[in-house]
């Protein structure tokens, strides 16, 4: 891993002092990266933290033998104050992140219940690359809302059978029509620790009955896992604009 371009600004009227950079990740595994996460800490002459962000890009995407760029500081600002010389000539930054690459499964298709008070389910227990198990899905269809909209409640356990830590589970749902449109989707995600579990509760709203009629949603849940972590400080210099 390595930082590019990391810069500050002198400061503004009001004392702000803007950073910014690029970190480049080196993915020399066998898989694809589609998750990063990590810290930022910044500090000052003193080594005492003065800001700080936490790193968590899951639109990135890095081939295996491969490289991307995240930015890890997003607006990030730091202030005169901070600094025995008012400026960000002193700052230190620490970066760690880890990569993580994703185990995406097909859960299956749940039909929408027909009518309040109807349950619906997925009698499966699914594994997910080893590391856990989605156990079955149900959708129970409550009384309609005040508005004629579907009061739907779906619920989707998850659990990490592996001594390590999942940084992120995530269901995902999709509604469709009776015709295999999609009406809508919706994402639900955890962290869950080892040998522990989550249960996921993806909502719906704005979902008419009768568009949903013989409808059904589409299921799949993902875990990712740690492929490698890295580490680097790094001090900015005085951005040329």
């Amino acid at each position: 891993m390595k930082i590019n371009n990391f810069k500050y600004e002198n400061p503004d009227k009001d004392g702000d002092i803007r950073i910014e950079g690029e970190v480049t990740i080196e993915n020399n595994s066998d898989f694809d990266i589609e998750l990063v996460k990590g810290s930022v800490i910044i500090v000052n002459e003193n080594n005492v933290t003065v800001a700080g962000t936490n790193i968590d890009d899951d639109g990135v995407f890095i081939a295996a033998k491969d490289s991307g760029d995240i930015d890890p500081f997003g607006w990030m600002n730091l202030y005169k104050q901070h600094f025995e010389s008012g400026t960000g000539s002193d700052a230190k930054a620490y970066i760690s992140v880890t990569t993580y690459r994703r185990e995406f499964v097909k859960i299956g298709s749940l039909d929408v219940p027909a009518k309040a008070g109807d349950l619906t389910e997925i009698k499966k227990v699914v594994s997910l690359g080893g590391a856990a198990e989605c156990i079955g899905v149900s959708c129970l269809r409550k009384k309609d809302t005040d508005e004629g909209e579907m009061d739907l409640s779906i619920q989707a356990g998850i659990r990490n059978t592996s001594d390590d830590y999942i940084a992120r589970a995530q269901v995902t749902v999709k509604a469709m029509d009776q015709r295999d449109a999609q009406v809508d989707d919706n994402v639900d995600y955890e962290a869950i620790p080892a040998k522990s579990g989550h249960t996921f509760q993806p909502s719906f709203w704005g979902l008419k009955p009768g568009k949903m009629k013989n409808g059904s949603f589409s299921i799949t849940a993902s875990v990712f896992l740690p492929v490698e972590s890295f580490s680097l400080e790094a001090e900015p210099t005085l951005s040329d604009d």
